[in-house]
């Protein structure tokens, strides 16, 4: 697998779930993260978590394509949420806040989107704090 192969983001899956348990998914991941357990082969520094390198060793030409509306991500990075006009933020079907700037956190673009959405925590436990891009 070459490092800038076209794969897939494994944050946001969607599975044909007769088809994971036909071709032994859970058993294929558990292999690559024991294996790693062992050997060391990947750190969470690659791909900024121990869950994805598995994710796309398995997967890897075993997925496919969905509309990008399914998935609109770079919300939370600096400016690249501006990308996207306000239309088409708001006829997706799934946003994605991926980077630093979250809606429940520092100012990120489209946070109204996400508080329209937002369903309170029932235990009290998580309580977003909205803070200032600076600080």
């Amino acid at each position: 697998m070459r490092a800038n192969t076209c794969s897939f983001n494994p944050g946001v899956i969607i599975a044909n779930l007769t088809e994971w348990r036909n071709q032994n998914i859970t058993q294929q991941l558990e292999h690559w993260m024991e294996l790693n357990t062992r050997e060391d082969l990947y750190t969470n520094s690659l791909a900024e978590s121990i869950t994805t390198p598995p994710l796309l060793l398995v997967f890897y030409k075993r997925h496919s394509m969905i509309d990008p509306m399914w998935h609109v991500r770079h919300l939370g990075s600096t400016g690249a949420g501006n990308r996207y006009s306000p239309q088409f933020v708001r006829a997706a079907k799934l946003l994605h806040w991926n980077g630093h700037y979250k809606p429940w956190g520092r100012t990120s673009s489209f946070s109204d989107v996400w508080d329209k959405w937002f369903i309170p925590d029932p235990t009290g436990k998580f309580n977003p704090v909205r803070k200032n891009a600076e600080e």
